[in-house]
């Protein structure tokens, strides 16, 4: 991480230097020149830090280097924040800028030394650093291999190996990629296919190899050597469980030199000439005999799907009937790119265990050789600690073999305070080795994006845009951007490598495939902040102590029982406040009625590029006007708050990258200075509901260039002369409360939709007028447009019905009062409709039929609410191949659910709520007339006005 931190720093000195005076901003960017070269240094260094870990003279160099950037960044910023800083116009300004030109030589004298010193020390170190690294690997297997679950304790697999077992046996697939965080039984699952009795009948050849971790294509021969040798032997043909490990591929670390294979090469290496032979070698074999094989713990793709695509070509005297019978089954942490191999993989994610597995697990590897069932005597307690695992097979094996140990009740209580405890840690420190094995082999640019989300609340959903947007505030996305790309864009790439190296979960993904949400395993959380913690990247209040040196801070004010903290240097701060409850405390704060004094937070931290406001409370609904003082600020966020009016020196902050302002909670609606427009490097503007219609009278958006996001802003008659003078960057725009049929032209005749095709989200709300069709027509022609919502009445002429772009793959409509179900039908023509939403009167027909011609190829949710004249609905077969989810939700007046409906094997989902009792009651139990239509669904989900039935 030192690496990163002379980046940042040196990137934001850069930015800074423009606004100093000459000879501060000479040596300002002499510094930052200085940082970014010593920066290369140490990424061509690769694991320099790791290592020389034990030489503590290195280390106290780095920390020195971190502490100068530190410095260095606090001392421009300072400067600049300091009045009338920018230009040093008047001599009280001139010995202050003559100290600071002498601190930052001093700086480069320093970082100079140092860069010197380590390149010695690290030329000296080489052979240090590979026994360091080796000895570390070799600790990792064993750890590994000695929490692994025995075989015939699998639990909660069962079915995954039978769906991977028909997977293995069929002709659609060339392999399996198994992929999970460490500890989530990726082995224990390639064990039991590679077992599997109907698996030893199929395949005539076997073979298991295992790769550690420095594995890399240099040992490409010793790995097809390894392959064909156990097939060619059989040595691995139907193995046992317990001869894998007599029989699989030593660790690439202590593998005999190539020439030992009995090639006959020089032993410089092996030539192009040997490896070609080997490659034919085996690729004659799998494409001639079915073979199967295993590559545990794959680190790096790259190499081996190069490999692979070479070996697994068909070659032209091969059969059709044998090619493809030989399959590749990997077990990795980072997920496969399917751009890198025309091979077809099906790709199985572990997942956490559920409590009925936990618990199953649990008893079996605690079960103690006396005979004793502690467990089940003491099952309140044990369950108590199974909780901690949170589901991850290794922890839940660890917890139990430590138990197993224990053979009376008041050890168990003791490892349970211990568990309890901070002493309790070092009962999973084998686990936490393993999980930080992957943060060690993060690229360096990711690992600050990784250790950012030790910021976030606990056990919270984060959304991915929030924490893209914060990333690029912080200025981790900037020096990874290439070429074509955005910053958002970046920051997506970034993101989606996170989920690769599974360092994050996906909750959910948009319907066009891209991360919505995410959460980090509680473990693979507390890795990420104990790294946090010791590399001062980030404070936790109340929990942590004030560490003076962080740079990021999150207090919750629900929980703190001290004031803010004395670190004046923070780049980013998260307040929140979860509980309704609290105790007075210091620092002008009144947790009881949720009330901080914000213009204490503004004064104190005047160096802030982050600043996220959640569940703060003013004394009188206002943002103090101190706020202008954060002139470094790039990320704003308020929510769930009573903020009502804006002061307007908001227009200071001209750094300001995102203001998030969408969710607020207040009975008034919400004043807003126009002061946008000086905002020029804003990218996204999230405002809320409640704004008054006269504050946007004279609104301007004219000279905000980069504005990708303007999202819930007001309609009114500014959008007469600005529609025009958006941003031609616009990705996403969602205008409420549209007034008059004028204001609806001007958005349609913009030159965003009439030049341009950026447009990826489109939202309209409109009221008093009607649509018409000739400007929805318009967006007919948008390839780029994915999501609309349209929200007020649309006129639908027979001779010009309403037309939506193909494009789409989520379609909302709301109060359209549309009465033809034709034109239903023809939204069901949409070639890439995924998502589509009828709510509250957009559909006042009463019959709706959907039609063979219509099909609804791709839709996979439908969603149906609050449409009280809909009475008949029916399915024709071969409709809706694809859908998933179904939701009916208030439509008081549908009589019965379709009868097509049975005939749509793929729903997994129905949701109907708020409807009438005898509407449910054709579908509850045996009895239920239309029983027979949904009960093929696996979740059924009814809600009427006194009951929840989940079937």
């Amino acid at each position: 991480m030192a690496e990163l931190v002379l980046s940042f720093a040196a990137q934001h000195i850069n930015e800074d230097s423009d606004a100093l005076i000459i000879s501060v901003g000479s040596e300002a960017r002499a510094l930052s020149n200085d940082l970014v070269l010593l920066e290369k240094s140490l990424v061509d260094a690769g694991r320099t830090r790791q290592g020389m870990a034990n030489n503590e003279q290195v280390q106290a160099w780095f920390i020195e280097l971190r502490k100068i950037a530190y410095e260095a960044e606090d001392l421009v910023d300072s400067l600049i924040s300091s009045t009338d800083c920018t230009a040093f116009s008047n001599l009280r300004h001139l010995k202050r800028a003559r100290q600071a030109s002498k601190k930052l030589r001093g700086f480069r004298e320093r970082v100079k030394e140092i860069k010197s010193t380590l390149n010695k020390e690290g030329s000296s170190k080489k052979n240090l650093r590979v026994g360091l690294v080796s000895g570390a690997l070799s600790l990792f297997q064993q750890a590994h291999q000695d929490l692994r679950a025995d075989d015939g304790f699998v639990v909660g697999i069962e079915a995954d190996v039978d769906r991977l077992v028909k997977m293995l046996l069929s002709n659609s697939q060339d392999g399996i990629a198994i992929v999970g965080m460490g500890g989530s039984g990726k082995t224990t699952l390639a064990k039991n296919l590679y077992n599997h009795r109907e698996v030893n009948t199929h395949f005539k050849y076997k073979a298991w190899v295992s790769l550690s971790q420095n594995w890399d294509a240099s040992h490409e021969v010793l790995l097809l050597s390894k392959i064909i040798e156990q097939i060619i032997t059989g040595s691995s043909s139907s193995s046992s469980s317990s001869s894998i490990g007599a029989n699989k591929l030593h660790r690439f670390d202590s593998l005999p030199s190539f020439h030992d294979q009995g090639d006959g090469d020089d032993g410089d290496g092996p030539s192009s000439r040997v490896l070609k032979k080997k490659k034919l070698q085996l690729q004659n074999l799998l494409t001639t005999e079915s073979c199967l094989v295993v590559l545990d713990d794959v680190w790096d793709w790259k190499p081996f799907q190069k490999m692979l695509n070479e070996l697994l070509q068909e070659p032209s005297t091969s059969s059709s009937d044998v090619f493809r019978q030989s399959k590749i089954v990997f077990t990795s942490r980072r997920l496969p790119s399917p751009a890198d191999t025309h091979l077809n993989w099906a790709i199985h994610e572990t997942k956490s265990l559920n409590e009925k597995d936990s618990w199953k697990l649990f008893k079996k590897m605690s079960r103690n050789d006396t005979g004793k069932k502690l467990d089940r005597e003491y099952r309140g307690l044990a369950m108590e600690m199974l909780r901690k695992c949170k589901g991850l097979p290794l922890a839940i094996v660890a917890l139990g073999r430590l138990l197993k140990r224990k053979d009376s009740i008041e050890e168990w209580e003791r490892v349970f305070s211990q568990l309890k405890g901070d002493e309790g840690s070092h009962l999973y420190e084998p686990i936490n080795d393993i999980l930080a094995l992957s943060y060690n082999e993060l690229p360096h640019y990711l690992k600050p994006c990784f250790l950012y989300m030790g910021l976030l609340a606990e056990d919270s959903t984060i959304p991915a845009g929030m924490l893209k947007r914060m990333w690029i505030a912080e200025g981790f996305v900037k020096g990874q951007r290439q070429e074509g790309e955005t910053s958002e864009d970046t920051a997506r790439r970034l993101l989606q490598e996170l989920v690769n190296h599974t360092m994050v979960q996906v909750v959910s993904k948009t319907y066009t495939g891209k991360v919505n949400t995410i959460r980090l395993h509680d473990m693979m959380r507390d890795i990420c902040i104990n790294i946090a913690r010791k590399l001062d990247f980030l404070t936790l209040f109340p929990s942590d102590s004030d560490q003076v040196h962080s740079r990021r801070a999150a207090i919750n004010l629900s929980k703190c029982s001290r004031a803010l903290p004395n670190n004046t240097s923070l780049r980013s701060l998260l307040l929140s406040r979860k509980s309704s409850t609290g105790k007075q405390h210091g620092g002008r704060m009144n947790n009881q009625q949720g009330i901080m004094d914000l213009a204490l937070v503004f004064e104190k931290f005047k160096l802030l590029r982050v600043l996220d406001i959640n569940g703060i409370k003013t004394y009188d609904g206002t943002m103090p006007k101190e706020l202008g003082n954060l002139i470094h600020l790039r990320y704003l966020g308020i929510r769930s708050t009573n903020i009502q009016v804006l002061p307007r020196s908001i227009g200071k902050l001209h750094k300001l990258l995102t203001f998030d302002y969408w969710d607020v909670t207040i009975d008034n609606e919400i004043r807003l200075p126009n002061v946008f427009w000086k905002l020029m490097r804003l990218r996204h503007l999230f405002l809320p509901n409640e704004m008054m219609s006269n504050t946007m009278a004279d609104m301007r958006f004219d000279t905000l260039l980069d504005l990708q996001t303007l999202w819930g802003v007001k309609g009114g008659d500014w959008m007469l002369k600005e529609m025009d003078k958006l941003s031609v960057k616009l990705t996403k725009l969602f205008i409420q409360g549209i007034s008059s049929a004028l204001q609806l032209k001007a958005v349609f005749d913009s030159s965003m939709i009439e030049k341009y095709d950026n447009l990826h989200a489109l939202c309209l709300d409109w009221y008093g007028f009607s649509l018409e069709s000739e400007s929805l027509r318009k967006l007919s022609s948008k390839k780029n447009l994915k999501k609309l919502r349209l929200m007020g009445r649309a006129r639908n002429k027979p001779q010009l019905p309403l037309k939506f772009p193909s494009s789409l793959w989520k379609l909302e409509l709301y109060y359209t009062h549309l009465e033809d179900s034709e034109t239903l039908n023809a939204i069901g023509e949409l070639p890439n409709l995924k998502f589509l939403g009828l709510s509250k009167d957009s559909f006042t027909g009463s019959q709706w039929t959907i039609r063979k011609e219509s099909k609804f190829r791709c839709l996979e949710e439908l969603k149906l609410s609050y449409l009280p004249k809909l009475n008949e609905w029916y399915i024709e077969s071969d409709t809706m191949p694809h859908l998933k989810k179904l939701s009916i939700i208030s439509c008081t007046g549908l009589k019965q659910i379709p009868e097509g409906l049975k005939s749509i094997t793929t729903l997994e989902t129905l949701n109907i709520r708020h409807m009438p009792t005898s509407f449910n009651n054709r579908f509850r139990g045996d009895e239920g007339k239309d029983f027979h239509i949904v009960q093929h669904i696996p979740n059924v989900w009814v809600k009427d006005s006194c009951t929840q039935l989940v079937y």
